[in-house]
Parts: structure tokens; C-alpha cells; sequence
């Protein structure tokens, strides 16, 4: 799996290297392309065939202002003291307005934005220089003409106006006269010409080329490489899923083997146990009849052991099945899990001590079969861990009234569990006995779980004292 694993993310890197490479050289294309067409812009002035110039002046006007293009290219040509003159692809409000007028008003954050993009060119190429027309043709002023006879073309009535439609030149049946030289009747009289007469023509001239330069800046395309990175972590998380998967289904697959053998073997056990009680039954009846004592108390224990071990098979018999549950006082489990050691301590050598706090605490749905074993289990493993002459284990039962749980805090003073083990507690197989499968744990985490819906968790473990808390839901509504 981790090899599998490790050659997928190899695979994903070069699809991402060579990926990569591929937008660098797109974007070192579009570049280059950028390059042609201001070379093409500089060379413009010197082609003395004004149709032929025009021509290429539109294809590089069409290709630079492309709204296709102009979304990832933008750029500001300034004049030789670098004040704007065209601008394109920084706004499309903003271009209009720079580029409508030379008198225009900006704003404070519209002439910030171009200051900032202007120094972000700047910084990301060099810049060119380059001349540039603001316009193709400039208007300079109106004509305006009356009538006259063929014959007296020479003296037709003219007038000439600046943008303002100001006289500036002008002929009224005699000689022409200009408005430096001009009285202001004659000014008067021009100006009523004007008024008066509706045909006129534009008087346009053929700008100059003017110094300047040219900053650009072209938004690469590595948006593109959103898509292998989003392919790769959706790679990763489906692998990430496939190996949670895995892990369930062989956690599902263990349980299943655990839970078979589990109800397998009780039910193996149960037909000898059945067969043992009825013959301590009949050793008890002879007993009776012979009055011998010495085998009424053997049979009396047979009996006692043998129900104590029909009832372990019994709980095995639960395992992998959704068990019976009753109302349930947590406190006479505790009680009679108590009662079963109390019988069993004085065979130890030590002098341990089980102290179960009271408390009054709701009841709870459970199994009470199953929360002994729970209990029994922790006892077993604290008998194990406590190697010194004198054992506490406490269990202290209490109510959580906001979460509305049965809080169980159980303590010992034993040796303590390994901080490197302490992660591992509760899977199958992990103990640091020399004995025992280490599955004691692990049903206990089970039957908490799974089967009451409750939690445990390990508090602390340090020599000399090891807490473990259990949380199990009330009857409480």
C-alpha cells in the first residue's frame, strides 16, 4: 500500500512539473508576441505610405485593445515625462476616461490605481520606448462658405473657426481678414456669418507622432494549475478515504473473526457446562442422602463455579450482537462486582483494597452482564499492574447533570502504563503482560461504545496512579 501510495504521489509530481513547464512556456509566447507588435509600433513613423501605415496602424490597435486580450494583458504608454497618455486593461471605466480627453479629472484612488500599476510595470519589464498617435486625425476647426456666382469664386464669402467655433479667418466680398487684425465690427459681422449659415466642414489635420513610453504587464496563466492541484488533493483525499476504508473494513473484518469465535466458543462451552450442573445437581441430591458434608460443599462450590462460568459464556455470546438492555443502577453493578472479588482477594498475596464511592446517581439502559465485565476487566488489569503490598482501587460513580451522563472514575495505584504505550491501549493484542491475548481493553472500549454509546478514556497514568473515565448516557430527559 505505501509503495502504491508512494509511486502515485512521484506520477503526481511530474504530471505537475511538466504541467507547469507548459504555462511558463504560454506565457513566454504570449511575451514574445507582445514584443513583435511593439517593434512593429516603432518602426510605424518611418513608412512614408500613409494608406500602408494606417493599415498596420489598425492591425496593431485591433490586436493590442482585443477584449479577449485585454482581461490578461494590460498596458500605460506615457509622453517623455511620463505622465499617461493611452491606457488599457487596468479598468474599462478607467480606460475610457484616461483615454477620452487630455483635460479629464481623476480620482484620488483612480490615479493611485494607475500610479501602482504603472510601478508594478515598471518593475516587471523594461520599459520601450515607443511613438504613439492619441488620435489618427485631430480637429483644429470649422470651415463655413455662402453662395457666389461661378464668375466671382474668387470672392466667395468664407469663414474659418477654431474648436470653439470662434472666428479666426474670414472673407466678406473682400479681403480676407484675420481676428488679429480685425475691428470688432468686423468681428461682430463674422460671427453673425456664422450663425447664419448652417453648412459648414470639419478642419482636421494628421497629428504628429509624439515620444513616449511603453509599460505592459501580462497576468500569467497559473490560475491553470488550480486544476492538477485540485485533481491532486482530490487524488489524495480519495487515497487518504481508500486507506480509512481499508482500515475499516479490516477493523469490521477483525470484529467479525473476534465475534464468531466469541459466540462459537461459548457455544461449545455451553452444552458441557449444562451437562456439569446437572451432574453437581445430582451430587448434591446423593449429598443429601448420604449426609455427607464434604460433598455437599464440593457440590455447592461446583455449582457456584460453574454458574459463574456459564455466565461468562453467556457474555461472550453478546459479542458482535446488539445486547438486551434494562434499566440498570449503576451503583449494584459496582456492588456485585464487588461481591465476586471479595472472594477472590484473600488468595492474593498482597493486601489490595476495592473502595466503590457512593453516590446517588440516575439509572441508566444497559446491560448489566456486559458493564460487570467492563468492571471485572479493569479490576484484573489494575491486580496485575499493582506490585507493591498494598493495593487501593477506587470507583467513584457521578452524575454530569448538564450532559446528563453517568460519570465513572476509576483509579488504581499500580505501576502505570508506558507513556509510549498509552496511545495504544485499546487496540487487540497490546499488552506488556507476559500473559494474556491483550484483548481485555479493547472489549472493555466495545462494550462502552458500541453497545451503550458511552466513552472511556485514559486520564492520566503515572507510577502510583492511573485513572480511567467512563461516561455512559442516563434515562434522564
Amino acid at each position: 500500500m505505501i509503495i502504491y501510495f508512494g509511486v502515485g504521489v512521484c506520477i503526481l509530481v511530474l504530471v505537475f512539473t511538466y504541467y507547469t513547464r507548459q504555462i511558463s512556456r504560454l506565457n513566454a509566447d504570449i511575451e514574445a508576441q507582445i514584443e513583435i507588435f511593439v517593434s512593429l509600433v516603432a518602426e510605424l513613423p518611418s513608412i512614408k505610405d500613409r494608406d500602408l501605415q494606417q493599415r498596420l496602424l489598425t492591425v496593431v490597435r485591433q490586436e493590442l485593445y482585443a477584449e479577449n486580450r485585454s482581461r490578461r494583458f494590460s498596458f500605460i504608454i506615457t509622453d517623455a515625462d511620463g505622465k499617461w497618455e493611452i491606457v488599457q486593461g487596468i479598468d474599462t471605466q478607467l480606460d475610457e476616461k484616461v483615454n477620452e480627453s487630455d483635460t479629464v479629472t481623476l480620482t484620488h484612488d483612480e490615479e493611485d490605481l494607475l500610479t501602482s500599476t504603472l510601478v508594478r510595470m515598471k518593475n516587471k519589464n523594461q520599459r520601450r520606448k515607443i511613438p504613439y498617435l492619441k488620435e489618427d486625425r485631430k480637429i483644429t476647426g470649422y470651415f463655413y462658405y455662402g453662395d457666389a456666382a461661378p464668375s466671382e469664386m474668387a470672392q466667395l464669402p468664407f469663414a474659418i473657426t477654431d474648436t470653439e467655433k470662434k472666428p479666426q479667418k474670414w472673407q466678406m466680398w473682400k479681403d480676407v481678414i484675420t481676428a488679429e487684425n480685425a475691428t470688432p465690427e468686423e468681428k461682430d459681422r463674422a460671427q453673425i456669418f456664422i450663425q447664419n449659415t448652417p453648412a459648414f466642414a470639419e478642419l482636421q489635420t494628421t497629428p504628429d507622432w509624439q515620444d513616449g513610453y511603453f509599460y505592459y504587464e501580462i497576468k500569467s496563466f497559473y490560475g491553470l494549475l488550480i486544476t492538477p492541484i485540485v485533481l491532486s488533493i482530490v487524488l489524495l483525499l480519495f487515497a487518504f478515504g481508500s486507506i480509512l476504508v481499508y482500515r475499516r473494513v479490516k477493523s469490521y473484518e477483525h470484529a467479525a473473526i473476534w465475534g464468531g469465535l466469541a459466540k462459537e466458543t461459548a457455544h461449545q462451552l455451553g452444552t458441557p457446562i449444562s451437562a456439569l450442573l446437572a451432574w453437581s445437581e445430582l451430587l448434591d441430591e446423593r449429598s443429601q442422602e448420604t449426609g455427607d458434608q464434604v460433598l455437599a460443599e464440593l457440590s455447592t462450590n461446583m455449582q457456584s463455579d460453574l454458574e459463574r462460568l456459564q455466565k461468562t459464556t453467556t457474555r461472550f455470546g453478546m459479542i458482535g450482537t446488539e445486547p438486551t438492555k434494562t434499566t440498570v443502577n449503576i451503583q449494584k453493578v459496582l456492588n456485585d462486582v464487588l461481591t465476586y472479588f471479595e472472594k477472590r482477594l484473600p488468595q492474593i498475596s498482597r493486601n489490595i483494597d476495592i473502595n466503590i464511592k457512593s453516590h446517588d446517581v440516575p439509572s441508566i439502559s444497559a446491560n448489566a452482564l456486559l458493564l460487570q465485565w467492563v468492571f471485572e476487566n479493569l479490576i484484573r488489569n489494575s491486580l496485575d499492574a499493582i506490585q507493591r503490598k498494598v493495593g487501593h482501587i477506587q470507583i467513584e460513580p457521578l452524575y454530569d447533570e448538564r450532559q446528563k451522563q453517568v460519570i465513572i472514575r476509576y483509579s488504581d495505584n499500580g505501576s502505570g502504563i508506558p507513556s509510549e504505550n498509552q496511545r495504544f491501549i485499546f487496540e487487540p493484542g497490546m499488552t506488556t503482560k507476559t500473559h494474556g491475548w491483550g484483548l481485555g481493553l479493547t472489549i472493555v472500549q466495545r462494550i462502552i461504545r458500541e453497545y451503550h454509546h458511552g466513552s472511556i478514556r485514559l486520564v492520566e497514568s503515572r507510577p502510583g496512579r492511573t485513572t480511567f473515565e467512563i461516561r455512559l448516557p442516563t434515562n434522564v430527559s
